[in-house]
């Protein structure tokens, strides 16, 4: 039988409930105890109140019938697959389950912070296996192929709850998280060592990234691999997406990096150094033709000491459109974007235009060798 309520756990205290409802929305209740002792997960749709909060109809295309803070904790299509592929060893057919068995299996392995109980999760360890990087890059084009994988079990164990397109693991090392990246079937053997580049290249625009690694291979240039932000020494830390808090679909253009920027001002309570972060890295995505900025590659982080922050930046590399625009836009523009535009956002914003001319520069300055390993 379909799960039909699960418990919603933050650092071992019941924050509420998940209950479906009967047209397959996901209601959600805060606990007795959170109300009096906890935080709102999501300020603008779940306020910390006594309300049973159901979501709009429309997210059931789009956010499985769930609210944003909680269809973060899902996998995409790559966590998806393996979850599909795993359901079906085991006898279970993907299309019986509901939404709520899904965030069952991810349990308490999920990104962020918040865990579901009760659990279907596997008690598979990573940090017991030696892994080889190679192996594992063969045995993950297997299954973007539809092929037989005699590893399914540890690749679903150590990426079933990842979320992205690109193939991807956890690895735990010194006590330390950090997440390996494998090349799609549409990206080039390179695509590890152009991230890594990339990550290089943000970091000396000033853009905060998570601490990044480049793992040698024998069969291609390498396979990029950077720290979790949402485990800082041992500690799960809260990770919801713009698309996530506000409700939106990141699959489809639906932001403007000047709502984004009103966004953090809301959240961050007007966090300078924030603000400055999102718009270096619009910067530097419209310089390095990133154009997969859409809702779900932006992020906030929540502390208890801190409170709202921006998270630091990530996949933040090489990419193109169908469309040939980017993904969120610029002053309403997904193309053609010129210095005009960029200054326009930032102004808007309430940073100086002295301020935004001089990192429009610095960051085009600093990218401009990407575009040789764009070729």
């Amino acid at each position: 039988m379909p799960n039909k309520q699960l418990e919603v756990y933050y650092h071992g205290k019941n924050v509420g409930t998940l209950a479906q409802t009967s047209d397959k929305r996901v209601a959600f209740q805060y606990s007795t105890d959170w109300q009096k002792i906890g935080f709102s997960i999501s300020p603008f749709s779940l306020p910390l109140r006594n309300d049973v909060f159901i979501p709009s109809v429309t997210t059931r295309e789009y956010l499985h019938g769930l609210f944003g803070v909680f269809a973060d904790s899902l996998p995409d299509s790559w966590g998806n697959l393996l979850l599909d592929r795993f359901l079906l060893s085991i006898g279970v057919k993907p299309d019986e389950i509901n939404e709520l068995d899904r965030l069952a299996y991810i349990g308490k392995s999920g990104m962020g912070a918040l865990e579901y109980y009760p659990s279907k999760e596997s008690e598979y360890r990573i940090e017991t296996v030696a892994l080889n990087y190679d192996e594992i890059a063969r045995e993950c084009a297997k299954i973007l192929e539809s092929k037989e994988s005699d590893k399914l079990d540890m690749i679903y164990n150590i990426a079933g709850s990842s979320g992205g397109t690109r193939p991807k693991i956890f690895v735990k090392e010194k006590n330390e998280e950090w997440i390996v990246k494998f090349a799609s079937h549409i990206d080039s053997p390179s695509a590890g060592k152009k991230e890594y580049e990339y990550y290089k290249c943000a970091t000396k625009c000033g853009i905060n990234m998570s601490d990044s690694e480049l793992i040698k291979s024998k069969k291609n240039e390498g396979y990029f691999k950077t720290k979790r932000f949402d485990r800082v020494k041992g500690e799960k830390i809260l990770f919801v997406s713009f698309a996530g808090m506000l409700e939106a679909d990141y699959r489809a253009p639906c932001l403007d990096y000047l709502t984004c920027m009103k966004l953090v001002q809301a959240l961050t309570k007007n966090n300078i150094n924030d603000l400055k972060q999102l718009y270096k890295t619009m910067c530097f995505n419209v310089f390095a033709h990133n154009m997969d900025d859409h809702a779900k590659n932006f992020a906030f982080i929540y502390t208890d000491a801190g409170g709202w922050r921006l998270s630091p930046m990530f996949d933040l590399t090489y990419s193109s459109t169908y469309y040939g625009e980017h993904t969120t836009s610029v002053n309403g523009k997904g193309k053609n974007i010129t210095d005009s535009d960029l200054i326009t956002v930032g102004v808007k914003a309430g940073l100086s235009k002295q301020y935004v001319e001089s990192e429009i520069q610095d960051i085009k300055g600093k990218t401009a060798y990407l575009k040789d390993l764009a070729l």
